[in-house]
């Protein structure tokens, strides 16, 4: 019993893992740069551009969902990936709110100041937006409904955001964190909008 329960925490643990590394590492930089009442900005870029902690974590959540799902007997697992495609969406969302209230912390609580922090973060919306695709592709059939079309697209839009910031941004800095807000407040309002039941649904 202690075995099996054991193994059952392991998924959970793993699903941490992003969270944890992030916030020790984010830690130790802000003990090397001397604590303050708010997180330096320069210790929230080193964390949020660091490709090993977007690795570790994206590597542990991806673990984490094959698994549990290993571990359902073969009459459950179509039920348990659309269970686990479901947590891995959780994670993200939850990653990606940890995230801008971080961006926020670290501009002070000031709003234009956190927008640019989540623009230059850049696995701030990578890391979610990779992890919502990842939790369609495990999904036991790939007919795409209205809905999960709509998710995806959210996906690449947030996808695109670090990718426009990086390419305009070599060409104009303003024009690139226009643009890349654009793109975010677009991928926040099609979030938005696939929570509300469509007139069909009424």
């Amino acid at each position: 019993m202690s075995t099996s329960q054991n193994r059952e925490d392991i998924p959970f643990i793993l699903f941490l893992v992003p969270f944890a590394i992030s916030g020790l590492y984010a830690i130790d930089l802000w003990v090397q740069a001397g604590l303050s009442s708010t997180l330096p900005q320069s210790v929230f870029l080193q964390v949020t551009q660091n490709p090993y902690v977007f690795l570790v974590g994206f590597a542990a959540v991806v673990f984490g969902a094959v698994l549990d799902v290993q571990q359902a007997g073969p009459a459950q697992r179509k039920a348990k990936l659309v269970h686990e495609s479901t947590v891995v969406q959780v994670v993200a969302v939850s990653a990606l709110i940890l995230g801008i209230l971080s961006a926020w912390y670290a501009a002070g609580f000031d709003l234009s100041g956190a927008g640019t922090n989540v623009l230059q973060g850049r696995y701030v919306i990578i890391f979610p937006a990779l992890l919502v695709i990842f939790s369609f592709l495990m999904l036991p059939s790939l007919t795409i409904r209205r809905e999960q079309a709509k998710t995806i697209l959210v996906a690449a839009l947030l996808l695109a955001v670090p990718l426009t910031v990086d390419e305009v941004g070599k060409r104009s800095f303003f024009g690139g964190m226009v643009l890349g807000l654009v793109l975010l407040a677009a991928a926040v309002y099609l979030y938005l909008q696939g929570g509300r039941p469509t007139k069909k649904e009424v």
